[in-house]
């Protein structure tokens, strides 16, 4: 049998944890509440030369808005041609009218998987694609350039 002590101890120990997860699930609606809502962006982009030298990975940038527009962005991490993409993307999004305001977005750039048959035509299995969630997290995919030479699959052959 529990005495009292343990049962006290027991008691608030479940107390502190139902507010902890009460307190966490929270907190998710409290940070979308004070993002600002996007109304207009350009599509991002993969850019060409980080797909031709195989350059993926995601970038942390850091907005600053005047209540409708970028005021500063400023790249905290990630490849300096794939954040000086995402900057200019973020330089085109408006926002509904309201307080200034800072937060983080983060790009995710992947390359997708790309095979060859004999006679060179590479492709995916799959399809290449922007998904936006703005204005926490963008996610771009596109195929990886692949150079294909028949000479070199003949010689293979043999």
């Amino acid at each position: 049998m529990l005495n009292s002590t343990q049962r006290r101890f027991g008691l608030i120990t479940s107390l502190l944890f139902l507010s902890v997860c009460s307190a966490a699930q929270e907190k998710p609606a409290q940070i979308k509440a004070s993002l600002p809502k996007v109304v207009d962006a350009s599509v991002p982009f993969y850019p060409e030369l980080a797909r031709k030298t195989h350059i993926e990975g995601a970038v942390t940038l850091r907005v600053s808005t005047d209540g409708t527009r970028v005021s500063d962005v400023q790249a905290e991490n990630g490849s300096s041609i794939l954040a000086r993409a995402a900057l200019e993307n973020v330089k085109t999004w408006r926002f509904q009218a309201g307080t200034h305001s800072s937060f983080e977005v983060v790009f995710r750039y992947r390359l997708l998987a790309v095979t060859c048959d004999p006679q060179c035509n590479c492709d995916s299995e799959e399809k290449e694609s922007v998904l936006l969630r703005l204005p926490i997290s963008v996610e771009i995919t596109a195929k990886q350039v692949m150079l294909c030479d028949p000479a070199v699959e003949i010689r293979h052959k043999r």
